[in-house]
């Protein structure tokens, strides 16, 4: 018996020593990554577009919409996809993907003077011209001159984002919320069940995918128009180092686990809405 428990003794100590060395960062840690990243001012973005969402599916609904309803679903919007309410998740996928050995690099990158060049180019392009043809205009006629080094450069930023994959996933995300949002009110004049509709949207990922990848080189080609090509090789060649991919990977889960977070709240917002008040 004493042999036995020795061995187990030996045994916990080896698991314990093994989770330390896989332990997840720090919260601080992820939180500092995230807004020198721009990942907030990303999620950030987000009530608003569904709350132009489910307005817009308001006017199409065939079935009318009180003031009162109209506004507590809008409200309800606001206040489930909140950058508190997202936050949270977001952070839990970033500190769950990182290892400790990430912090350093990533931090050097996002404090270097071409980290934070490219952070605020990121968090401001779309302000600065808001229309998407137009930004779309624009960098196909960047993309059209740009040199042989400077188009691979573009695609590997593409690639190693996941960019295409999270708007695709958002796009769903927010459609299945704002469906969501309408189907409270009067589930008849909604249009198809939440249930029916998620089928649809999740069959048609392939075509979004497809969709977001056409559009997406252009648009890069926008946002990076002020950067020199050597400027933009630097990015693409950070976004490869393992530190960098690690990152993208745990946004990318980040932002999914938040957008399903929103519609949770979502749901709970408008359920609450619903019930009758007390006397």
């Amino acid at each position: 018996m004493i042999r036995s428990h020795r061995m187990w003794g030996a045994a916990l100590a080896l698991a314990t020593a093994q989770g330390a060395a896989l332990a997840a960062v720090a919260p601080e840690a992820a939180q500092d990554l995230a807004t020198k990243s721009g990942l907030w001012t990303q999620l950030d973005s987000l009530a608003p577009q569904v709350r132009a969402g489910m307005a817009a599916g308001i006017e199409r609904g065939a079935g009318p919409v009180s003031e009162p309803q109209k506004a507590k679903m809008l409200a309800c919007a606001q206040s489930a996809f909140a950058l508190a309410v997202l936050q949270p998740a977001a952070l839990d996928a970033i500190t769950g993907t990182l290892q400790p050995q990430d912090v350093a690099p990533l931090r050097a990158w996002y404090d270097s003077p071409l980290g934070r060049k490219i952070a605020t180019i990121e968090a401001t392009s779309a302000q600065q011209t808001p229309d998407p043809q137009e930004r779309l205009r624009r960098g196909g006629d960047a993309l059209s001159g740009a040199s042989a080094s400077r188009r691979a450069s573009l695609q590997a930023i593409l690639t190693e984002t996941h960019s295409v994959d999270m708007m695709a996933d958002t796009l769903i995300g927010m459609a299945l919320a704002v469906q969501q949002g309408l189907a409270s009110v009067d589930p008849a004049s909604s249009g198809v069940p939440v249930s029916e509709l998620k089928a649809s949207l999740t069959s048609r990922r392939p075509q979004l995918v497809a969709h977001y990848t056409q559009i997406s080189l252009p648009a890069y080609a926008f946002t990076y128009i002020a950067l020199s090509d050597d400027e933009l090789r630097q990015y693409a060649d950070y976004l490869g180092t393992p530190a960098a991919m690690a990152f993208s990977d745990g946004t990318t889960r980040g932002v999914a686990r938040a957008m399903t977070g929103g519609s949770v709240a979502l749901g709970r917002c408008l359920k609450a809405a619903e019930a009758p008040q007390a006397p």
